[in-house]
């Protein structure tokens, strides 16, 4: 096995958990990919993935780190601090809080939460399999358990489920209560991943959606920043990484649905799974 690829899964398996859910992708950018959002709410909680890993090396998953319920809307940005090492307005703002005394819980829930970023398959069945790979918002708890299930207890080898012909079926149960949890974690082995799982995947960069200085402050403060009121243009551009204006983001974001928009996004859906659905034919 390629040694960064095992050195990700052995540091998978060693790590704590924790995190909630949040939104930090290009959600349209995905769909128009043919890519839409694993779930794991399934009958009896029964889960069956295939992680379909975007790189042949080094970690098969993107760790994300997220502020969650900033500001009055309850907003969620990537943490600039944990992501990309710059100044995180969010993280300062929690230390003006701790300086103040504040609630706990307030402060406790403008932590940073840790989750992974990964594209999976649902191997539920043939139909489900058709559907192309899914991108999935994944705890540190199955994270984890996939990785520290990535080794055979006899011989000490590591094995990586991602694999394209020697890879593994995963197998876990979701279980809802006051807390949700996953548990009836198992590795199968099973046919090798069709070709045209990996075809048209984007990179984890080119989908996470950074947030500006700015913006944060505006959430956390209520208010528009000085520099955005006299900007007649509202210039808040992504700066690296090939992101794109927040504004643009949110009015896709918060704008109805239009029927025949959505119905010719969908028949672009349909058009790239009968793709995938006539590749992996050919596959077999």
């Amino acid at each position: 096995m390629d040694e960064a690829r095992a050195k990700a899964l052995n540091d998978g398996a060693n790590m704590s958990t924790g995190g909630v859910n949040f939104n930090y992708v290009d959600v349209s950018k995905l769909e128009r990919a043919g890519i839409d959002r694993y779930d794991t709410k399934k009958p009896k909680g029964n889960n069956f993935i295939r992680i379909v890993a975007p790189s042949k090396t080094g970690a098969f998953g993107r760790e994300i780190w997220k502020h969650g319920n900033v500001g009055a809307n309850n907003a969620t940005f990537l943490c600039l601090d944990k992501m990309y090492g710059e100044k995180c307005p969010i993280c300062e703002h929690i230390q003006k809080l701790k300086r103040a005394n504040a609630d706990s819980d307030v402060v406790k829930e403008l932590y940073p939460g840790r989750r992974f970023l990964l594209f999976v398959v649902d191997t539920t069945s043939k139909d489900t399999e058709d559907e192309g790979p899914k991108w999935f918002d994944c705890p540190i708890t199955i994270y984890r358990e996939v990785c520290g299930l990535s080794q055979d207890r006899r011989t000490g080898e590591k094995i990586d489920p991602t694999d394209p012909e020697d890879g593994r079926d995963i197998e876990f149960v979701r279980n809802d209560g006051k807390r949700t949890s996953y548990g009836g974690f198992k590795l199968v082995k099973t046919d090798p991943i069709p070709k045209s799982w990996y075809e048209d995947l984007p990179t984890f960069d080119d989908i996470l959606l950074k947030p500006t200085s700015d913006e944060m402050e505006e959430a956390v403060s209520g208010t528009r920043s000085a520099s955005k009121e006299t900007d007649p243009k509202g210039d808040d551009r992504r700066d690296t990484e090939g992101s794109r204006d927040r504004s643009t983001r949110d009015e896709s974001r918060e704008r109805p649905d239009d029927s025949e928009q959505a119905a010719s996004v969908r028949g672009k859906i349909d058009e790239i799974r009968n793709r995938r659905r006539s590749r992996s034919s050919d596959d077999d």
